[in-house]
């Protein structure tokens, strides 16, 4: 769409113009404008006082440097020096003319009484009493003046004196006031410095006191918890053990009468048939036909028919395996609970076992010192070895139960292992 401009409507028009015309003055402006002066050097000024400017002496322009003693410039050494007083014009005034000699005035001389003799002021005699006095008085006031000057002037010094005086009192009892607050201060730190610390070492050995009751109870607490679970452990143990014990001579005694039962049995079998079977001549047949032994007894030094340690006819009660077996881990079981086991065999992964020979008498002491049948290259077998037969010695002597007392010779020799696997 295109704008058309209208003659009734002349604003837009009006106003270009004129924006384009003051577009133009202000760009001729600034093309004629005059460019601005160089800067020019500065000169160096000096300020002088004016005893200085009075003794100034005219200089050279191209001298290099000032005289420190100026003097005037002279072209020849004069003959006769002529000091002059300061101040005094540079050219001689001109002497004034003198009389001729030739000049003569009249002849005649003038008389006295024809000069006229000027009027005599009027005396005052008086005058110079009066001028005297006031001399005087002026005098005596200058005096005074000065004496209350120089007066003055003591009692201002006195005074100016005393104020110093003063001030440097003042300021000495300052001075001494800030240092005294000073080391007040300093003092008061200090103590407050060595309050804190008594009061942290004091806190601090309470708080350690506290610290050592509070892990003494702690441990004595836990030692008692430990010592009553050990006693409860053992008595569980021994009431375990006497049941366990109470239970394996039950059963052994069971096995026994069964076993017995069952020997009994067998023998009146046994029994019953050779007596179904008994033929008195065959059994005298047999025995007729029988060599003659050709030994006619056994022979020593000396004649004794009775066997020692036993009867005459040799033969003793056997423990049966289940017997052996039952006898054997009730011996093992005591043994184990005298048993103490060392720390560094209870963290080991795989103790060994040191398997110990115990000789005992019927009374279950022991008839001889334990000692160990077995050996290993496991450096932690020999302290097994000492635990268990000081586990020996401790436990002796050794509960034998009453239905196992026959049997002596099958269990005076014993060998027991003590392993920690069969103990837990």
């Amino acid at each position: 769409m295109r704008w058309k401009p209208k003659a009734t409507e002349p604003g837009i028009v009006l106003s270009g113009v004129a924006h384009a015309a003051i577009l133009a003055a202000g760009l001729f402006a600034f093309t004629s404008q005059a460019p601005f002066p160089d800067a020019q050097e500065g000169i160096p000024v000096e300020v002088i006082t004016d005893n200085q400017l009075s003794e100034m002496t005219k200089g050279e322009r191209d001298a290099k440097q000032p005289q420190p003693n100026p003097k005037p410039r002279a072209e020849r050494v004069a003959e006769q020096v002529e000091r002059r007083e300061a101040g005094e014009a540079k050219v001689d005034a001109p002497a004034p003319p003198r009389r001729p000699a030739e000049m003569k005035t009249d002849d005649k001389p003038v008389e006295a009484a024809q000069i006229p003799t000027p009027p005599a002021p009027p005396t005052r005699p008086d005058l110079e009493a009066e001028r005297r006095a006031a001399d005087a008085k002026a005098a005596e006031a200058k005096a005074a003046e000065a004496k209350a000057a120089e007066a003055k002037a003591a009692e201002a010094k006195a005074a100016q004196a005393a104020a110093e005086r003063a001030e440097t009192r003042a300021k000495a009892a300052a001075e001494a006031k800030a240092a005294a607050e000073a080391e007040a201060r300093e003092e008061a730190e200090l103590a407050r410095k060595e309050a804190a610390r008594q009061e942290a070492a004091r806190e601090a050995a309470a708080k350690a006191r506290a610290e050592a009751k509070a892990k003494a109870d702690a441990e004595a607490k836990a030692k008692a918890e430990a010592e009553a679970r050990a006693v409860a452990e053992a008595r569980a143990k021994q009431e375990a053990e006497a049941r366990r014990e109470a239970k394996a001579a039950a059963e052994a005694k069971a096995r026994a009468e069964v076993k017995a039962k069952a020997e009994a049995e067998a023998r009146a079998q046994r029994q019953a048939a050779v007596a179904d079977k008994f033929d008195a001549g065959s059994i005298q047949q047999m025995l007729q036909s029988k060599e003659r032994s050709q030994s006619s007894g056994s022979t020593g030094s000396e004649v004794n028919k009775t066997a020692a340690l036993g009867t005459a006819t040799g033969a003793s009660q056997r423990l049966n395996p289940s017997q052996r077996d039952a006898l054997i881990g009730i011996l093992q079981e005591q043994l184990h609970k005298c048993w103490i086991v060392p720390v560094a065999l209870q963290s080991s992964p795989n103790p060994p076992v040191p398997s110990v020979r115990i000789r005992l008498n019927q009374d279950g002491t022991l008839a001889a010192e334990p000692a160990v049948t077995n050996a290993s290259g496991d450096p932690l077998f020999q302290v097994a070895a000492d635990s268990a037969t000081r586990a020996a010695r401790r436990c002796a002597p050794l509960r034998i139960p009453a239905q196992f007392t026959p049997f002596y010779q099958d269990w005076k020799d014993l060998r027991v292992n003590f392993n920690l696997r069969d103990r837990v």
